[in-house]
């Protein structure tokens, strides 16, 4: 992993190109602005979740194919012919459900997918740069580590730095956006009423 991580941070299009004098100069006020407008995204995504995709009969729908493999599971468990029988009988009925459920859930995510990830990389990085945060914990692929920072430091013929990494635990732009929108995505769903039932 730590050979493959700065070989893809390296190929040209997986990284969007960063301005080298950011509108926001000083990281803290960078992460904050970054992590509003990552909220505002969320919230948007969750909206149009609310418009395109019918709630109630998604949640509906999750509960009776969780029913169904509980109670498939436990025949299976108990060697119940008998039920396990009736319960095949429901099992197309099941996988047409689930089908419809998944095309819900991805009709929202194509129509956001495609704006979102034209912003990050070609307005967001011209606005905040290729790093907007400092973590102490360090998880691969969305932050700097220090193989990163000896490749990023090095400099190119114009006398810049090759990459945004200065130094190990540097969060990049697009894995701030991610950790924020992790973070308050359960939060916003409540707000607007579109979580998804608890099936465990």
């Amino acid at each position: 992993m730590a050979y493959i991580d700065p070989i893809i941070i390296q190929l040209p299009g997986l990284v969007p190109h960063y301005t080298k004098h950011p509108i926001f100069h000083d990281m803290f006020t960078a992460m904050i602005a970054a992590a509003l407008i990552a909220i505002a995204l969320n919230f948007a995504m969750a909206m149009l979740r609310k418009k395109t995709t019918d709630i109630e009969k998604m949640n509906r729908i999750m509960k009776e194919t969780s029913l169904w493999r509980k109670q498939y599971t436990d025949a299976v468990r108990k060697r119940d012919k008998v039920a396990i029988e009736e319960l095949k009988k429901r099992q197309a009925y099941v996988n047409k459900m689930t089908m419809e459920m998944q095309q819900q859930q991805m009709r929202p995510m194509l129509i956001y997918m495609m704006p979102s990830l034209l912003l990050w990389i070609l307005v967001f990085p011209s606005i905040f740069g290729g790093t907007t945060a400092v973590s102490p914990i360090h998880i691969p692929w969305i932050m700097c580590n220090t193989q990163n920072v000896i490749t990023d430091t090095q400099l190119d013929n114009n006398g810049n730095h090759k990459g945004p990494c200065t130094m190990p635990g540097e969060v990049y732009l697009f894995g701030w956006f991610l950790i924020t929108n992790f973070a308050f995505s359960g939060i916003i769903s409540k707000v607007t009423k579109t979580s998804m039932p608890n099936i465990m």
